[in-house]
């Protein structure tokens, strides 16, 4: 009886759990599609192959890159041994599973904790990845490739719902976890959490502090390890080369495209519009909006720091090589979806318990108008076209973002003036006692004018009748928009695709792949050859299981290995050659350093080759060792330098470089 008892307890608990795990399913799919780009996406060639050679230093033989110093040690240490029974490819696949259902489960998790709401998380979910994608400033993203960031956000999502919750004890073990895996991702959540202890007045406790700092020095260890046995004008050589030449677009906020600082603009005002933190709100809105404000607070002072000091180019690559904009590029999307969802939610009830009138058709199409002629206003004023003239997804999202924007102020505008209206007809038309005066609704859904008969015990009484037009609003900011973008993420994403990384043309992939695994074959090429490649293939170590030269997308974490990769970039693949060490640290500074970008010969690699010297090859192939030059089949350089071509295809050819 007993045992049949506990089996009946624990099937009732299973089958209410259903509802929740079906939620999460779902969500994983959206995310599938939502990031399912063709593997290897760009980063996970590196990541991966940096985890794989952590257990498996005979997978690639000497390789400078995979020798270089480990900065993710947990992400390779915990992921990397699925490489002794799994190919690369069935790696990528398990990471992204993995990830994108820790994702799911922490976002399904977030999203009840605070909305209180089933199923509510799915739309949520969608709106979030759409304007993380399509709004972001510093070029931030969460669903994606497999690394250590993708481990992290799932980890700072849980610690994001124990806070909302109030269980501030466990946030600092979920943010130690997440720094684990990527200590930036992690420490500006940290960062961002003591700021919500600031303004909720709550002293934290330092003793789960310390736990996740425990936590956290797996990831923090081999960071601060990288310099170390540095000299000091190498390491700000490196930290310039790092955030000016390597990752400005990420970095350096006066390099950024101006659309990506306008679009994540909007939404931010999109979020303090449709969102905005209310004094009397909910606890667990209020903690999660301090939290938004947090990570926007963060990049406001990343704005501040890197227009302060960008006359010292040196004290500019110290301050801004830490991911300043990083998390809020991520939070205020997060703001926006589950902000908005709950301003839909709280009118929703109150239409509820309300009566409204449906809008009539002259109505619908006077709004259909507005709104149409300022999406096309705003797009003439910022890009100068017309409707069908954009080239860029973007383009079309700042536009959108203005006129929803600006259809929210009128809505306001229209709702305000009518209000006073009624008010003023009332007062004209009644010999009562009134009082007028200013309340605000207890869900925060706007602060009107109420009207309130005293003498007969009358209780206040909002008066609006523009709440359907809100909720049309938050409904094309949660679920329209989203969802066309979604569709055709769909579509592109689920038929058959090839990896992009080496070439847009389809069968010039299908040849490079060809060509990776003609090399990939051990009667072909030795596993101890060394391979010229071209500068922008990321994907080689991947097919072919070869070492290559130094290529843009490899550059290593440690200082002493990052300038030794600017300047093989340069010497390979340069119109000219990089400076000797003296004369960068000592005559490079400011307007008068030249990028490495600028360095770099534009034509296509086959034709840049043809224009070295046979002495100038000789004594780079001296240099670096390579064995073999894959390059594209014309023009042909065999003639030239007196290679042997052992292998061509209709696109690619591999030349035999002999050791002289």
């Amino acid at each position: 009886m007993l045992l049949k008892m506990i089996k009946s307890n624990i099937g009732d608990k299973i089958y209410s759990r259903l509802p929740d795990f079906f939620e999460v399913l779902i969500l994983f799919f959206v995310f599938c599609v939502l990031g399912g780009t063709p593997i290897p996406d760009v980063n996970e060639p590196y990541y991966i192959g940096k985890a794989i050679h952590f257990w498996n230093p005979d997978w690639v033989l000497d390789d400078t890159f995979l020798e270089s110093r480990d900065s993710h040690l947990t992400f390779y240490f915990l992921f990397g041994w699925f490489s002794f029974f799994l190919s690369p490819y069935w790696m990528a696949v398990t990471g992204r599973f993995l990830t994108w259902f820790l994702l799911a489960l922490a976002w399904r998790r977030l999203c009840f904790t605070i909305l209180r709401v089933r199923w509510v998380s799915v739309p949520c979910g969608l709106a979030m990845a759409y304007y993380v994608s399509g709004f972001n400033m510093a070029g931030e993203w969460i669903i994606g490739g497999v690394e250590g960031k993708s481990f992290a956000f799932p980890f700072v999502l849980f610690g994001i719902a124990e806070l909302v919750r109030g269980r501030w004890d466990r946030v600092w073990i979920f943010l130690g976890i997440a720094s684990a895996f990527h200590v930036l991702v992690g420490g500006w959540s940290v960062i961002a959490v003591i700021i919500v202890h600031i303004l909720c007045r709550k002293r934290p406790n330092y003793h789960y502090m310390i736990i996740g700092g425990l936590a956290a020095l797996p990831g923090m260890i081999p960071g601060l390890l990288l310099d170390y046995g540095t000299v000091g004008d190498i390491v700000q050589e490196s930290h310039r080369i790092y955030v000016f030449e390597r990752l400005s677009h990420h970095l350096v906020p006066y390099k950024f495209m101006w659309t990506r600082i306008l679009r994540f603009l909007l939404l931010t005002i999109l979020w303090i519009t449709c969102c905005r933190f209310m004094p009397h709100g909910s606890g667990r809105q209020r903690r999660f909006d301090f939290f938004v404000w947090g990570t926007i607070i963060i990049s406001l002072i990343g704005f501040i720091l890197a227009y302060t000091v960008q006359s010292s180019e040196s004290i500019s690559a110290t301050v801004l090589r830490f991911y300043w904009f990083r998390m809020s590029d991520v939070a205020v999307p997060m703001g926006v979806a589950i902000g908005a969802m709950f301003r839909l939610l709280r009118l929703t009830n109150l239409l509820r318990h309300n009566a409204f009138r449906l809008p009539t058709v002259c109505e619908l199409i006077i709004a259909v108008t507005v709104s149409v002629m300022i999406f096309l206003i705003a797009d003439y004023l910022l890009f100068g076209g017309m409707m069908f003239s954009w080239t860029v997804e973007s383009d079309i999202a700042v536009a959108w973002c203005i006129s929803v924007l600006i259809c929210r102020l009128i809505l306001y505008l229209i709702n305000e003036c009518k209000i006073e209206k009624r008010i003023l007809s009332f007062i004209d038309s009644s010999n009562l006692v009134v009082r007028i005066g200013r309340i605000t609704q207890r869900d925060g859904e706007h602060s009107g004018f109420s009207i309130g008969k005293i003498a007969k015990g009358e209780e206040y009484a909002s008066i609006s009748n523009l709440k359907i037009w809100k909720g049309v609003i938050y409904v094309v900011i949660l679920i329209y928009a989203p969802f066309v973008v979604f569709m055709d993420l769909a579509d592109s994403r689920t038929r058959f695709s090839f990896p992009k990384s080496e070439s847009k043309v389809p069968m010039q992939a299908y040849k490079w792949r060809e060509v990776c695994n003609w090399i990939a074959d051990e009667s072909n090429t030795s596993r101890l050859s060394k391979f010229f490649i071209p500068y922008d293939s990321v994907t080689f170590k991947w097919y072919a299981n070869r070492s290559n030269v130094a290529v843009w997308k490899e550059v290593p974490q440690d200082a002493k290995s990052l300038i030794q990769w600017a300047e093989s970039i340069e010497e390979l693949y340069g119109i000219s050659k990089r400076m000797s060490n003296s004369e960068s640290h000592n005559g490079r500074n400011g307007k008068n350093s030249e990028l490495i970008l600028n360095k770099i010969s534009k034509k296509p690699f086959a034709q840049m080759l043809s224009q070295k010297t046979p002495e100038e090859m000789r004594v780079l192939q001296e240099k670096y060792k390579f064995n073999y030059i894959l390059a594209p089949l014309l023009p042909d350089i065999s003639k030239r330098f007196g290679y042997k071509i052992v292998y061509k295809n209709s696109e690619y050819c591999v030349y035999k470089v002999e050791n002289k």
